[in-house]
């Protein structure tokens, strides 16, 4: 073998283990002892290699390559019993592979805490039963072997007399023996020692003196290095957060990372694995606004690994469990912008779960009851992707009377101030979706003033600005849809200029690239009319954007529609001057990006899909093609009107009237043409004249 033995122990006996480990590779054998016959063969004069499991938090339930190996390897398995050893997986899990190999014979158990009379029945209590259920269970012949023990407790063996049984057991010799010859040596290093120790003293003093001084040293530096750590993982973070530094945050990271690269895994301290879970979750936000889902995922993921652990050791621990809660919230934000939304809403009702008993810890903590709110929120959305409008507006009401009565509260808080700002906006958006386009409208004005008040108050902070385009952009969209294109133009101009700022501000910002492309997007439709020249000039920037922001994360389907989007209003623009090849091409790009290559089932209904197919029936009756005109005209048609709730959700109306119109149903266009009027709605676009195509 290898290994003369393998300590198995939980990260809580850590020290245990370490002292252990010291003195087995460092114990001579009695001279006496030595080639006598022991349980591996003649006795040698030393017992030889240790293997002590260093691993901490796996990234799977089993063992890995490493351990199963030195298990092998090993000719005896030394388990430390404690309560904490007996309530861990990964030393159960050792004690069951070391047996499975039918050398159960040789486990040697060594007792630093527990009761090793508690067995979970009688009298006992369970809790402080110190064997892992592995050691407890009978072996392959159904006999329950009782754990070969030192015990090395006050109350038992004692340190010193648990150690010589431990290793009177590795030897294959009885422990009277070693303690005899032990015993024997010991008197006659006590002659030396006598002669020694005066001399021995000084030193030893001097020496204890230095130790001390170099003990405090390190326990200063190690105090210090985690006081920066958090100041950079806390205070600084968010001072980058304001002005948007990308690049700043990253070295945050990688410095961060570095130092924890430099500790032991399983020597790490609750704070350094906490920080550890806040870092991690930090990296994640900016792959996040990098672009990068799936490097966020991953970090994210590995966060709420840590984050469990934290967890499990300190289940009673408030924040522990809020660390654990924005993990499971940052997973489910992920899986929502990549359209699973399955998996979204999975961990967002973890995440919810989790902020209510949260909640429930501390209720005067202002902080965790503000997560239920969050939690409600985040599901009403889920609601609205799936269509469930009136459900998802009565979970966002009362989510938003909550802000209304906490910003009363905290007039200056201006995070809250924008929550509820937030909130507002998704009744807005609510709104829209029901046809109610005039509510609508007042809301997202009313999230905009919310947000210009908080710029007012922090006019450094460059959330604030991108917040404030994103709240203009859905004011632009209420506003167009009413008719209200000159206010219109201005809200998109004003977002379009806060965009434009934060991309000059970090390039590497790829969320503020993608609002200054759909800046530019809305710019490009609100003249695709009146003002052409100046509409392709926008849009082919807008193109250009969100071309690279694709490129770089082609799960975002928010960057996707809006590529989209962009490929239909140049084809628009094309058809709008009597270019069909240009208009085609166009099409195509859009088409390539809505219908992925290998794609079998249909997703949700695409409304900018549905647009594709309309100007595609345009390009072609502009070519003269009336057949394929029809077909696509009639493909657009059956999208809209399949899986349909009664009445037509109000956001497929206006592509359903042009496709009617198109096709010549005059009458059943009129039928959806009354709900846009009596909603107020005007089209950006003027409706199709009747073709009547479908009869030739």
């Amino acid at each position: 073998m290898r290994y003369r033995a393998f300590l198995s122990y939980s990260h809580a006996d850590a020290h245990w283990a370490r002292w252990l480990l010291r003195r087995l590779e460092g114990y001579r054998v009695p001279s006496r002892l030595v080639g006598t016959p022991g349980i591996d063969g003649p006795i040698p004069a030393r017992l030889g290699a240790m293997f002590r499991d260093r691993d901490e938090l796996p990234s799977a339930g089993d063992l890995s390559t490493t351990i199963r190996s030195a298990l092998d390897d090993s000719a005896t398995l030394v388990v430390i019993c404690s309560p904490a050893a007996a309530q861990s997986q990964w030393v159960n899990a050792e004690v069951e592979a070391f047996r499975s190999s039918g050398r159960g014979a040789r486990v040697l158990c060594f007792v630093v805490a527990g009761d090793p009379t508690s067995r979970g029945s009688g009298k006992h209590d369970p809790a402080l039963g110190c064997f892992p259920p592995a050691l407890l269970q009978a072996d392959a012949n159904g006999v329950q072997r009782e754990p070969l023990a030192a015990d090395a407790r006050r109350e038992g063996d004692g340190r010193e007399r648990a150690f010589l049984k431990l290793v009177a057991g590795l030897l294959g010799v009885g422990y009277d023996t070693l303690a005899q010859r032990e015993a024997q040596r010991r008197n006659r290093k006590l002659v030396m020692v006598a002669a020694a120790s005066l001399a021995g003293m000084a030193i030893a003093l001097a020496l204890a003196a230095t130790a001390y001084v170099a003990r405090n040293d390190a326990q200063r530096r190690q105090a210090q290095a985690e006081d920066i750590l958090g100041f950079m993982l806390g205070d600084l973070r968010e001072k980058l957060t304001t002005v948007g530094r990308l690049d700043l945050m990253r070295a945050v990271d990688n410095k961060a990372t570095t130092y924890f690269a430099t500790l032991d895994p399983r020597d790490l301290s609750d704070r350094a694995l906490e920080e550890q879970a806040r870092s991690l979750t930090g990296i994640g936000q900016v792959r996040l606004d990098e672009g990068s889902h799936d490097a966020a995922m991953t970090a994210f993921r590995e966060a709420h690994a840590r984050s469990t652990a934290l967890r499990e050791r300190q289940p009673a621990n408030g924040q522990r469990l809020f660390d654990l809660a924005q993990a499971e919230y940052w997973i489910g934000y992920v899986a929502l912008q990549q359209g699973r939304y399955d998996d979204a809403e999975a961990w967002l009702r973890k995440y919810r779960d989790s902020a209510i008993a949260l909640a429930a810890m501390d209720r005067d903590n202002f902080g965790w009851q503000k997560e239920v709110a969050y939690g409600h929120q985040n599901l009403a959305v889920m609601d609205e992707k799936r269509g469930r409008y009136a459900k998802a507006e009565e979970a966002m009401r009362e989510v938003l009377a909550l802000y209304r009565i906490w910003t009363r509260q905290r007039p200056t808080d201006t995070a809250l101030q924008f929550e509820a700002a937030n909130a507002t906006s998704w009744l807005g958006t609510l709104a829209m979706r029901q046809g109610k386009l005039r509510d609508a409208e007042a809301l997202f004005a009313e999230e905009v003033r919310g947000i210009a008040g908080n710029r007012s108050a922090e006019p450094r902070n460059a959330r604030w600005k991108k917040e404030s385009a994103e709240a203009l952009a859905l004011l632009a969209d209420a506003q167009t849809q009413r008719g209200r294109w000159t206010e219109a133009r201005a809200s998109v101009r004003d977002a379009g200029a806060l965009t434009e700022a934060l991309s000059r501000q970090d390039p590497s910002n790829r969320k503020w690239q993608v609002s200054l492309g759909l800046c530019r997007l809305w710019q490009a439709q609100l003249d695709a009319g009146p003002a052409p020249a100046a509409a392709a000039t926008n849009a082919h920037a807008a193109e250009t954007l969100l071309a690279a922001a694709h490129a770089a994360e082609p799960k975002d389907q928010r960057v996707q529609r809006g590529l989209a989007d962009a490929h239909n209003l140049l084809a628009q623009l094309a058809l709008a001057r009597g270019d069909a090849a240009t208009a085609r091409a166009q099409l195509a790009r859009a088409r390539a990006l809505l219908e992925p290559e290998g794609q079998t089932q249909p997703g949700p209904l695409n409304i900018t899909h549905v647009n594709t197919l309309l100007l595609e029936g345009e390009a072609a009756q502009l070519a003269g093609d009336d057949t394929v005109a029809a077909a696509s005209w009639n493909r657009a048609r059956q999208l809209l009107l399949a899986n349909a709730a009664d009445p037509l959700p109000f956001v497929r109306l206006d592509p359903l009237v042009r496709a009617l119109r198109h096709l010549g149903d005059n009458d059943q266009a009129q039928r959806y043409h009354q709900r846009l009027d009596a909603a107020g709605y005007v089209p950006l676009r003027p409706w199709p004249a009747s073709t009547a195509v479908a009869t030739r």
